[in-house]
């Protein structure tokens, strides 16, 4: 989730305590948002971000770390809480950032150092102006009516804890929708894909996964899927690409990233040109046209082939990579 979403989940814990002091307001929402300290791993390139972001410090064994450092420069501040209490307090924070993350596609290594298995339950965007609204006015009703700020801080977080299971019954209603609508133009083996879409849980994506290919289309509430307005794109095959070009291990962390990498390929004179994106970034919101535009997605991989067909050059974000073969 976004940080000001994760400052808030701290905030409202905070009101949950018998104290009410600015300091403990600003504990909580440090700790809340403290596995966010990984995003500094861009500093060491954008390959050390895909692998570190929402890694180790995004663990139920890295926040275990996390807490502990927190509470003991805490304690060596204020010894006003007892070490136990304050560090299960701030493990729990810790843990509700790592939910509020794992309600969204893009990935979360819970259980790192074990696997690097990217854990996720995609019922909630990253951006969810819903979520985050409610907070923000849940919050401010605490400074409105003081006398009920527990009740009103209880109510918040059992929000927080409720609405993603709200969201994936809805996305499960939507599911089976989609599977009865285009029952008659899929095939058996396809599989199909329904996930957030910003403004969800109004508008959702619908990805179905064909054999040679990705098909994409939107998907509302309030509407039936559209049959006709379709986006179909090429899939990439990416194991292919890593046993062709084996000593670039970027490719293999992107291919350990992405989950629907779809590609575009076309030729700059002699050379081959190619485009691969992750769907899960892509919209097809209709009334979003400047969306549509997928050349300039995040976490896109570009790969520029010479004559002999290896890998000359890629490019990720602003980074440009000569390779020598």
């Amino acid at each position: 989730m976004d940080p000001i979403t994760h400052a808030l989940s701290g905030m409202a814990g905070s009101l949950c305590l018998p104290s009410n002091t600015k300091r403990q307001h600003l504990y909580c929402i440090i700790a809340a948002s403290l596995p966010d300290i990984d995003n500094l791993a861009f500093l060491w390139g954008q390959e050390a971000y895909m692998i570190h972001h929402r890694g180790f410090c995004h663990s139920f064994t890295g926040g275990f770390f996390l807490a502990a450092i927190l509470v003991l420069i805490s304690r060596l501040i204020d010894q006003k809480y007892s070490w136990k209490n304050l560090f299960l307090f701030t493990y729990t924070l810790i843990c509700l950032h790592l939910f509020l993350d794992v309600i969204t596609s893009y990935g979360t290594q819970l259980l790192l150092p074990f696997t690097h298995y990217r854990y996720s339950m995609p019922s909630v965007f990253i951006i969810d102006f819903l979520l985050t609204g409610s907070l923000i006015i849940g919050v401010s009703c605490v400074f409105i009516y003081p006398k009920k700020r527990k009740e009103i801080a209880a109510i918040i977080i059992a929000f927080l804890l409720i609405y993603p299971g709200f969201c994936k019954a809805i996305q499960f209603i939507q599911l089976e929708r989609t599977k009865t609508v285009l029952s008659k133009e899929i095939h058996h083996k396809d599989h199909i894909n329904v996930l957030p879409a910003l403004f969800a849980p109004i508008y959702w994506k619908v990805i179905i996964e064909k054999k040679n290919c990705y098909e994409m289309r939107h998907l509302s509430i309030f509407s039936d899927i559209n049959l006709v307005e379709a986006y179909t794109f090429e899939k990439a095959d990416l194991e292919a690409i890593i046993e062709q070009s084996p000593d670039i291990s970027f490719i293999k962390t992107f291919s350990w990233f992405v989950d629907y990498p779809a590609i575009k390929s076309h030729h700059m004179g002699h050379n081959k040109y190619m485009t691969i994106v992750d769907l899960k970034f892509v919209s097809v919101i209709p009334w979003l046209k400047e969306l549509r535009d997928h050349n300039q997605m995040p976490f896109q991989l570009q790969l520029l082939f010479n004559q002999k067909n290896e890998i000359e050059k890629y490019f990720f974000g602003l980074k440009t990579v000569e390779v020598v073969q």
